[in-house]
């Protein structure tokens, strides 16, 4: 099984302990080797410029024969310093055999070249390096010869300098690694504690704000956008669980008293049958639209949103007026269209907005009353306005009406109380407004405001 360390500080301490291992070991290599290249060379050079001199003199070689002393000449000869213990030699080969040399003692005889040129042998422990030409036509030839042995040590040490330097190097810069990577890794220790410390609660911490390293920084960033939107979601999943709950119990109360009663008294009259069926169906039309208000609003909290794409709202307005006014056949709609306008959102969720506003100018306007519903275009706004002409709100309760489950004092008209509340998230959703005011009539007038397309940001989800 292979060890593959877990910690990522360990990790780049040994990535990095091996590269440079293999840096400085790869580097060291050749030096070595140019070193040793170097130094063969220049016995190549020399060996070269001995066997010319040896060639000019040779029948001074062959007079003195076979003589390894420099006795009588001063300690200097006339071949380039080939003395006894200069660790050069010069044989004279005829015939396969040796018949003259000069210089260094061989501790074992040495072979005989087995062709010209350059060579190397050993023998007795000790490399030499030869160069062997011919000497004259009648088939002599001459063999200079160079001891090795110190250039051989000389590519060891150098070797184990190399090797040693190499695991210094690799040392090193592992323990400096480790400790730079306690430095550079803070910031993600830092996060680590942070996230151990978020829970389920919707007000507990966020990671910490990470400014430094810049890719550090984007992690917490994108961490603490994923933690928000999680925390809203979860929010939105509480806040609907808590609505369903509590506005559920009544109508589901109603429904499960009217079933009891329908049991025990199966001797009720058709006339009375009747109006208990028509209010379990009331209740059960009553859970039906709070469910769908709940749902929508629990999705716009939660940014559960596609992409936003172009909207006529003179188009999407001109159809949602038509079917609101085959909804309620006793309402008259007068549509305005000042100028045309194009917004970026979700056509969905600016007709669920519409449809609202147009429903409660219905529900609680004047009976067989008007609704004005004009759009207007406008200092890159956009503003449509549906005006009704009921009883209105008084000033000091319109804020309170785009709460939630909030239904007006003078409501002559059952609902859910979540009409505003809807239209309120879909403007805040399309970084718009929902502003209550009165209208010319005396009744309720609602402006609802968003950015036009050259304001607003596709794709962008509202924070």
């Amino acid at each position: 099984m292979k060890w593959r360390p877990r910690s990522l500080r360990t990790r780049i301490s040994v990535a990095v302990a091996v590269l440079v291992t293999v840096v400085v070991a790869l580097a060291g290599l050749v030096i070595v080797a140019r070193i040793d290249h170097r130094d063969r060379a220049d016995v190549d050079r020399q060996l070269a410029t001995r066997a010319e001199k040896v060639h000019q003199d040779a029948d001074k070689l062959l007079g003195k024969g076979d003589h390894a002393d420099g006795d009588g000449d001063g300690g200097q000869d006339d071949y380039g310093g080939l003395l006894a213990g200069s660790q050069t030699l010069v044989r004279l080969i005829s015939d396969g055999r040796v018949i003259a040399q000069r210089g260094e003692t061989p501790p074992a005889p040495l072979p005989l070249p087995a062709r010209d040129g350059y060579g190397t042998v050993e023998a007795g422990g000790q490399t030499w390096r030869t160069l062997t030409q011919p000497l004259n036509s009648a088939g002599d030839r001459l063999e200079v010869l160079q001891d090795i042995d110190p250039i051989e040590r000389r590519l060891a040490d150098n070797t184990a300098v190399v090797a040693a330097v190499t695991l210094a190097a690799a040392l090193v810069a592992a323990a400096g690694v480790w400790l730079i990577t306690r430095i550079i890794l803070q910031p993600l220790q830092r996060l680590r504690t942070g996230a151990l410390a978020v829970s389920a609660d919707t007000t507990g911490p966020r990671l910490p704000e990470i400014t430094r390293p810049q890719e550090v920084a984007d992690l917490s960033r994108a961490l603490n956008g994923m933690l928000d939107q999680l925390r809203t979601s979860m929010e939105a999943t509480r806040r609907f669980t808590a609505d369903a709950g509590h506005e559920l119990r009544t109508p589901l109360t109603t429904l499960g008293m009217t079933v009891e009663t329908l049991r025990r008294n199966p001797e009720l009259s058709e006339a009375q049958r009747a109006r208990a069926l028509e209010t379990m169906g009331a209740e059960h039309h009553r859970i039906t639209a709070l469910l769908t208000g709940l749902q929508t609003l629990a999705r716009g909290d939660a940014h559960a949103l596609p992409d936003r794409v172009p909207v006529d709202l003179g188009e999407l307005l001109d159809e949602a007026v038509a079917h609101a006014a085959r909804r309620h056949r006793t309402t008259t709609y007068r549509l305005t269209v000042d100028a045309p306008a194009t917004v970026d959102g979700w056509p969905v969720g600016l007709r669920l907005a519409i449809d609202n506003l147009l429903d409660n100018a219905a529900l609680h306007g004047r009976p067989d009353g008007t609704a004005d519903v004009r759009l207007t275009h406008e200092a890159h706004t956009v503003r449509i306005t549906v005006s009704d002409d009921g009883p209105g709100i008084p000033p000091g309760q319109r804020a309170a009406m785009k709460d939630r489950f909030t239904r007006g004092p003078r409501t002559r008209a059952s609902g859910s109380g979540l009409g505003l509340a809807l239209v309120e998230q879909q403007a805040h959703l399309h970084d718009g407004s929902l502003h209550l005011g009165a209208s010319p009539a005396g009744g309720l007038r609602a402006a609802f405001t968003v950015p036009d397309a050259h304001r607003s940001h596709p794709g962008r989800a509202p924070s």
